[in-house]
């Protein structure tokens, strides 16, 4: 992999391929950070550990970033308080839909690490040309696929690694492979992924967090005369696999990608790019799987279901006034379905008991569609002012079919009003078709004070659609997109579209030796979508009244927030062979005129940072990482979210490359084997009263890589 050099980007080699000695022999992905002041060759990050499974892990190292850790594979992407379909997340350019309802599998658990080769997150306001809907930002990670040959005659490149973590005795073990000419390029890749419950403090286990996938890809692509063709397919496979933060764990998400790009030079500075995806994935959820059976009278839920989906997106470039003019469209369209079941197997009823049983279709034939235009131009102003000014309409359309669903009781019609069949009639007699117009307008000036010293200031109106979630949520049920907060949710129909009214102001200080680049943000959101309380669906009365209920009763509803913080990045070369790294990152989200004692929004990052000492010289490198969190206790009072204690972390690791291209890696991480509990992390089994999913306890890790 070849380092990128921009004069606004840094690629970072997260595992294997750390600092300039080695980063042609990177084995895990790089991180490229558009809009930082990080400077190619400045600082790297140390090598990571095994830990390291989905892609979205590697977004704790981003300034602003973290990550919402409902499951080992199920990393939800958070960027400045923003969260989930907030946040826009891109495969090889494809708009990737989840399976599941409750974001089991989110967009950037469809590659495993070991296969991506880079990770792009815009930092301050997202451009209008990394996508639709990017009110909470954008990023696009970017899998393996090798490369074509640089001269004559027929070229082999390819990565395999291999890893072992104590923590949750997991193992890893991935393969890319390619072979190319100048003009042709085939590549094959394939992973394992398989470990158990982790250990917290004293090697107690965490119950479903085990973890299972398989992974695999190919692709052809072609080149010549100016113009590239690439043609990949990818899989995922995942096993049993816990959600411990959720309802349910993961039974099984099998399915893949067709993904296809098309890049024509058509010269004098004109350029037009086409990528097309397809994708059907299949899912079944189970809570009785991992946890031998429910926590209340309806033991066994089983919930299956399916997504298809497709897209399409084309952007001309051009020279245009000191500039460069892109004009695009892009376009997605996606359909859902979920069948969930209950049977009552539960003990207290003797076996069968009541006899009761639900067959709920909840989501039924659910379709999404975006159709989208937009132009930007950015270039100088004068030599020292540059500008980006860019402006996207999107047209949002969603149906739903009829919901369906029956309680399998000896009286049934004695049960029909309390299985929530009057919310179902009362959806169904609904007009479901929702048409939403999306506009988003932005403007940032960048201003360059001195050599050292660059100034930007970002202005920005972003829109975003309700899901089919919020929406087509006909009854009090946890499906609410990975919120896991322990409490069940109702959609609503006349939700309106949220619009985010955005300020950004950055500094970027760097010499040679040394950089600091800080942000702070305000983001005021008009119709902002949370749950309110509610007791007006007669389901919630239902479940109230046979004690089942877990949380509150929640309905999707519109208000005002604001968030606002800063983050910060800062490092200094102490020596040719020292050199010191930190980041700081704190975000605020409160509702507007909010009911005394609730103004806080849920799942905000409390203020958390991070500082690397790294030595690295002859092949050699080590590396010293403390992790901070703060005490956390600004929290939504209208679902019951609870307050969580800060704590500190030491890792240590180090790494040698033995051999041109082959690297040994291994470490320690939670050196004191801290018991700490993440504020971004659920309520074990989706519930309150059992408390927060601990974090891992200590880990001792080791990999070995090798690229040619």
């Amino acid at each position: 992999m070849k380092t990128i050099i921009k004069s606004t980007a840094l690629v970072l080699g997260i595992c294997a391929g750390i600092g300039p000695a080695v980063a042609e022999h990177e084995q895990l992905p790089s991180l490229v950070i558009e809009g930082s002041a990080m400077r190619a060759g400045a600082f790297t990050t140390a090598p990571d550990s095994t830990g390291l499974k989905d892609t979205a892990s590697l977004l704790e190292r981003v300034p602003g970033a973290n990550v919402n850790r409902n499951g080992p594979l199920t990393g939800i992407a958070v960027y400045r308080g923003m969260f989930g379909n907030r946040v826009t997340s891109t495969i090889d350019a494809a708009a990737l839909k989840e399976a599941g309802p409750n974001s089991m599998d989110p967009p950037l658990s469809h590659y495993p690490a070991a296969l991506t080769e880079s990770l792009t997150v815009h930092r301050g306001i997202a451009p209008v040309s990394s996508g639709i809907e990017t009110l909470g930002g954008s990023m696009h990670a970017k899998s393996r696929k090798g490369q074509f040959a640089e001269g004559e005659g027929i070229e082999t490149h390819g990565v395999g690694s291999m890893g072992y973590s104590s923590v949750d005795d997991g193992y890893v073990g991935a393969l890319m492979g390619s072979i190319a000419n100048q003009n042709h390029k085939l590549h094959l890749s394939g992973s394992q992924e398989k470990g158990g419950d982790y250990t917290v403090k004293g090697g107690t286990p965490q119950e479903n967090t085990q973890y299972d996938r398989n992974a695999f890809s190919g692709g052809y692509g072609y080149q010549r005369a100016g113009h590239e063709f690439g043609l990949n397919y990818s899989n995922t496979d995942l096993g049993t696999t816990g959600a411990p933060a959720l309802p349910m764990d993961i039974a099984y998400v099998k399915g893949g990608l067709w993904d296809m790009h098309h890049n024509w030079d058509l010269r004098d500075g004109v350029s037009l790019k086409t990528d097309v995806f397809y994708q059907k994935m299949r899912h079944l959820m189970s809570n009785s799987i991992l946890r031998g059976g429910g926590s209340t009278m309806m033991d066994e839920m089983l919930n299956r279901t399916k997504v298809e989906a497709g897209g399409l997106s084309m952007a001309l470039s051009m020279s245009f006034g000191h500039g460069e003019l892109i004009v695009g469209v892009d376009g997605d369209q996606s359909n859902h379905d979920a069948n969930q079941t209950m049977n009552d197997t539960s003990t207290m009823n003797g076996g069968n008991g009541m006899g009761m049983g639900m067959d709920t279709l909840l989501f039924n034939k659910v379709e999404r569609d975006r159709y989208s235009v937009f132009t930007e131009w950015s270039g100088s102003v004068t030599e020292d002012v540059s500008l980006e000014l860019g402006a996207r309409y999107t047209h949002t359309w969603s149906d739903a079919g009829q919901a369906s669903g029956f309680m399998n009781t000896a009286n049934k019609a004695a049960t029909d009003n309390a299985t929530g069949m009057t919310d179902m009639n009362a959806f169904n007699a609904a007009d479901r078709k929702r048409n939403f117009n999306e506009v988003d307008l932005v403007a940032l000036l960048r201003y360059q004070a001195s050599s050292t010293l660059d100034v930007e200031v970002g202005l920005a109106r972003k829109n975003r659609a309700p899901t089919y979630q919020e929406l087509y949520l006909f009854t009090n049920n946890k499906a609410t997109g990975g919120f896991a907060d322990g409490n069940t949710y109702i959609g609503d129909l006349e939700l309106e579209l949220e619009t985010a009214y955005q300020f950004n102001l950055g500094f970027d200080w760097h010499t040679d030796k040394a950089y600091f680049s800080p942000q702070v943000f305000y983001h005021y959101v008009d119709d902002y979508i949370q749950g309110v309380d509610t007791a007006a669906s007669d389901a919630s009365k239902a479940i109230n009244m046979m004690g089942m209920a877990v949380g509150a009763d929640l309905q999707w509803n519109n208000t005002e927030a604001q968030l606002f913080g800063v983050d910060l990045e800062a490092g200094y070369q102490i020596t040719d062979f020292v050199r010191a790294d930190a980041g700081l990152n704190y975000v605020r989200g409160m509702r507007v005129n909010a009911p005394t004692g609730d103004k806080d929004l849920y799942r905000m990052a409390p203020l958390n940072g991070r500082t690397q000492l790294t030595y690295e010289n002859a092949g050699w490198q080590g590396s010293v990482e403390g992790i901070f969190y703060a005490d956390q206790g600004d929290v939504a009072g209208y679902n019951g979210e609870q307050k969580t204690k800060g704590y500190m972390v030491l890792n240590l690791r180090g790494q040698y490359e033995a051999y041109k291209g082959l690297v040994i890696a291994t470490g320690i991480e939670n050196v004191l084997d801290e018991h700490r509990f993440n504020h971004l992390g659920g309520y074990a089994q989706h519930n309150r009263e059992n408390g927060r999913v601990a974090m891992p306890g200590r880990n001792l890790y080791a990999t070995l890589g090798y690229t040619w």
